[in-house]
């Protein structure tokens, strides 16, 4: 239902205003909360920082670990295909970045959809599948709403790419949770490993190669450690 929701608000936004409908409106809030905030926010959109969350809080969910797998290699598939098809440009590629508010680098191509809505959505409805709490559905919903918020506040991406991106999200999250629990395919010893070393890694490269979004380092940084500490203590030190 919210996915339907998400992309009719977009037809109708395109429909009255164009595929630009709300961009400053919504943006012009974003000069008015501080950078960190924003910044913080928007990370947990990241492919690689979602690798590490999972780490961190469900280190030893292994069908958990496996729907994750198969639902990003689906986003990654899906939102690619699709940015690489539209090629639409973002706001900085548009308008003059003296006329709205521009958070980290000036982005310029491959807007539609947004990959940071699709993946923070595709976790929070796995999530929401994986919970029976009323409240953490909720919890995980309104997070992934906020991040999706984030990429127009700091200037990335029009409202269009968002509610597309966040739509696709839910739907692929969603996809993945119903496929993965017919084929436990990667629920296997071997697969996990697989699954354990790529979250690792995600850990290593926060700490190599860090993130555009420099004001969010200590967040990213402190996840990371926490999650490497987590798979040390579960998998490495476990009797």
């Amino acid at each position: 239902m919210l996915s339907v929701v998400l992309a009719g608000i977009a037809v109708l936004g395109n429909t009255l205003g164009g595929y630009q409908f709300a961009f400053i409106d919504i943006n012009r809030f974003g000069s008015y909360l501080p950078a960190i905030l924003l910044e913080s926010m928007t990370v947990f959109g990241d492919g690689v920082f979602l690798l590490v969350l999972v780490l961190l809080f469900t280190c030893r969910h292994v069908r958990f670990h496996w729907t994750i797998l198969f639902g990003s290699l689906l986003s990654a598939v899906v939102i690619n295909v699709l940015k690489d098809y539209f090629a639409m440009p973002r706001p900085p590629a548009v308008l003059d970045v003296e006329t709205f508010n521009l958070i980290g680098r000036a982005y310029q191509a491959r807007s539609f959809p947004s990959g940071h809505s699709a993946t923070a959505f595709l976790l929070a409805s796995v999530c929401f599948c994986y919970t029976k709490n009323v409240y953490l559905k909720v919890t995980f919903i309104s997070l992934a709403v906020l991040v999706a918020l984030s990429r127009v506040l700091i200037g990335v991406h029009w409202p269009m790419d968002v509610l597309v991106g966040g739509a696709l999200g839910i739907v692929l999250g969603v996809s993945a949770v119903m496929i993965t629990v017919k084929w436990p395919f990667g629920v296997c010893a071997v697969l996990h490993l697989f699954i354990l070393s790529l979250m690792v890694a995600a850990c290593v490269v926060i700490f190599m190669h860090g993130n555009d979004y420099r004001l969010a380092m200590p967040l990213l940084y402190a996840a990371a450690g926490a999650a490497l500490v987590q798979f040390i203590k579960d998998y490495i030190l476990v009797k």
